[in-house]
């Protein structure tokens, strides 16, 4: 390896060191744009698979029209403000410093459209497909969980993974599912999963998920960089997705959305009677 973390020709890699080498070149704007834009896919196999194989309708994975803009707008401040109180808790208590950094606007922008295509893409995939299918023949609360636990999963390779980094994105699953199920549609927390992403990497420059932004590539709005050696409070190379900071603000979400699922419930059951 040289100094740039780049391969030396004719040189034998570790595992671990070809990881890196994939992370540093996957971050480059040139790679890393294309392959949000190209998720895609996901969300369009997705709804052919639920629509044409087992021949269920759109709404069923949460494609409604009914207050679609109003739900997606509403999913964007929640996901922003979810992330951003992470990161302001973790300034506070000195866990992390946050200072100005150089951007170009078009750059991103197009962050913005691929962390909407990408965030999308996996909310169609494991709460629009995964969830309503497994709910449709077991019970919401096995649903939840085996969708969370297998969208945790899918992180599992991810660079700086760890076990906490690997529980917090199954909080997050089980938030969105909460989420989806309250307002009855995929829009809101497909809102909520893009601007966490973007918001995450592109507006406080944390890595996402592991998926560390490269340096000076002038995607970053602001550059947040940890101050305490404390991993369990900055997340380490995953990112602030691997802190406790954000275990407990995931856990209060999951809480409140369990509460307004509930109110609602009690609700209608007044309404019926």
């Amino acid at each position: 390896m040289n100094r740039r973390g780049l391969l030396d020709a004719g040189a034998v890699i570790s595992i671990k060191e070809s990881i890196e080498i994939a992370t540093i070149v996957s971050a480059k704007n040139s790679v890393m744009i294309p392959s949000l834009l190209g998720t895609v896919f996901g969300t369009l196999l997705s709804i052919i698979y639920c629509r044409f194989i087992e021949k269920r309708s759109l709404g069923s994975i949460g494609m409604r029209k009914k207050n679609a803009v109003r739900n997606y707008l509403m999913g964007l401040a929640v996901g922003f403000v979810l992330i951003s109180a992470i990161v302001l808790i973790a300034k506070f208590i000195g866990a992390v410093d946050i200072q100005p950094s150089r951007y170009y606007a078009k750059i991103v922008a197009l962050y913005l459209l691929g962390f909407g295509v990408q965030g999308m893409s996996e909310e169609f995939i494991f709460r629009g497909y995964l969830m309503n299918t497994i709910g449709g023949k077991h019970s919401a609360v096995v649903a939840v969980a085996v969708s969370s636990v297998a969208f945790s999963l899918a992180h599992i390779m991810n660079p700086g993974v760890t076990f906490i980094a690997l529980f917090n994105i199954a909080i997050f699953g089980v938030f969105a599912s909460l989420y989806m199920i309250r307002f009855d549609d995929i829009w809101g927390a497909s809102a909520i999963h893009s601007i966490w992403n973007f918001t995450q990497g592109n507006i406080y420059g944390i890595s996402v998920s592991g998926t560390t932004s490269a340096e000076n590539n002038y995607s970053t709005i602001m550059k947040t960089s940890a101050v305490s050696d404390n991993t369990l409070l900055t997340g380490g190379d995953f990112g602030i997705e691997a802190s406790i900071i954000t275990t407990v603000v995931l856990l209060i979400a999951c809480g409140v959305m369990a509460y307004l699922i509930k109110k609602n419930s009690n609700t209608t059951d007044s309404c019926n009677n």
